[in-house]
C-alpha cells in the first residue's frame, strides 16, 4: 500500500508541476537542463522538459522531485526527507522516512498511456525482487540541483517480472 501511495503522490506532484508552470521553450536557452541515463546499456535522454520541485509537506516531511520528458517518455526521481537535507554530497537510497516510504525512480512510455505495462518503478509490489535505488546530489543551490542516479526498475505487472537496469544517470534541473 505504501508503495502505491508513493507512486501516486509522485505522479500527482509531477502532473501539478507541469500543468501549473509557466510555458517556456523546450529547454532553457543555455541548454543546461538535462536528465539522461542508460537503460540496459542503451542511452536515453529526457531533455524536452526538465524541472525540479522541492516541497515542505508539513510535519517534518520534505520531498524533492526531478522530472524529465522526451517526446514519448518520462523519467522522474522522487525523494523524501525528514530534514530538508537535499544538499550536495547527500546520497539517497531506496528506504526513506525511517522505512515508511521509498525513494523511487519512475519511468513511463509511451506518455499518456493508462496501460499499467507502460509504467515502471524501482519498487515492485507483486513479489520478491532485488530492489535498488541510489541518487547522489552533487550540487545544490537555490536555483538548480545536479546529481547522479542508478536503479533497477520493474514493469507494473503481476504476470511476470520484467526489469530494466538504469545506470550512469545524471541530471541538472532548475527549480
Amino acid at each position: 500500500m505504501r508503495k502505491h501511495l508513493t507512486f501516486f503522490l509522485c505522479a500527482c506532484v509531477i502532473a501539478f508541476t507541469f500543468t501549473s508552470c509557466k510555458k517556456s521553450s523546450s529547454s532553457d536557452s543555455s541548454g543546461s537542463n538535462y536528465m539522461k541515463a542508460n537503460f540496459d546499456g542503451s542511452a536515453k535522454s529526457f531533455n524536452t522538459k526538465v524541472a525540479a520541485i522541492k516541497g515542505n509537506l508539513g510535519n517534518g516531511t520534505y520531498t524533492l522531485i526531478i522530472s524529465g520528458f522526451s517526446s514519448s517518455e518520462q523519467l522522474a526521481l522522487s525523494m523524501w526527507s525528514d530534514k530538508d537535507d537535499f544538499t550536495a554530497g547527500k546520497t539517497f537510497t531506496l528506504e526513506a522516512l525511517g522505512g515508511t516510504t521509498d525513494n523511487i525512480l519512475t519511468y513511463a512510455a509511451p506518455l499518456g498511456s493508462s496501460d499499467p505495462m507502460s509504467q515502471w518503478a524501482s519498487v515492485y509490489d507483486y513479489g520478491n525482487v532485488s530492489e535498488s535505488f541510489q541518487c547522489t546530489i552533487t550540487e545544490a543551490t537555490s536555483v538548480y540541483i545536479k546529481g547522479t542516479f542508478s536503479s533497477v526498475i520493474y514493469q507494473n505487472n503481476n504476470a511476470a517480472v520484467a526489469s530494466k537496469t538504469v545506470t550512469e544517470g545524471s541530471f541538472y534541473a532548475k527549480y
